[in-house]
């Protein structure tokens, strides 16, 4: 290779090099300025972890759904909707609190779709009953059972907390 094509090829690396390592380091934003986290990993129907705007890894339970455990009839088709979800790779985090494990609870948005009330609507998940439900999830699980969507397919699909039950090893 030519001296001069040689060090313009070095500029070029470089530059992209520089570049390439601030991209990640810029915080995203949505078109009315929330922030948005990078999804790390899917852990299973209603739990991920994301890197939030300092890229800290988060760890976020879904609030208000129950998905099956990865082992439980259904799990790993409601991992794998939740996957297809969040293909962009980016999700907005409506921050609830935190559950008895330290997770975040939150409601995750990928533009202005609620991710779960579109997990209960699919079939992919319960609503999580434990504590006033909200009524749009309710709605949707409704729908999706009478639909017979998803895991409602199944002629006697299991709730996650009772399968739980059933297996302690999952507690």
């Amino acid at each position: 290779m030519p001296p001069r094509a040689r060090r313009l090829y070095v500029v070029l690396a470089t530059v992209a090099a520089l570049v390439a390592a601030a991209i990640p380091a810029c915080p995203a934003h949505d078109v009315r300025g929330r922030p948005l986290w990078r999804v790390d990993m899917v852990h299973d129907g209603d739990t991920v972890t994301c890197l939030d705007e300092q890229r800290a890894p988060r760890k976020i339970r879904l609030v208000g759904i129950d998905a099956p455990e990865l082992d439980q009839p259904g799990g790993r088709e409601s991992r794998a909707a939740l996957v297809g979800k969040l293909a962009g790779g980016t999700v907005r985090v409506d921050d609830r609190g935190r559950d008895q494990h330290g997770r975040l609870l939150g409601t995750l948005y990928v533009g202005d779709r609620n991710v779960n009330r579109e997990l209960v609507a699919d079939g992919w998940a319960w609503v999580f009953d434990g504590f006033s439900p909200d009524p749009d999830l309710l709605d949707a699980e409704s729908a999706a059972r009478g639909a017979r969507r998803g895991l409602w397919a199944a002629a006697d699909p299991r709730r996650p907390a009772d399968w739980r039950r059933e297996h302690p090893s999952h507690r």
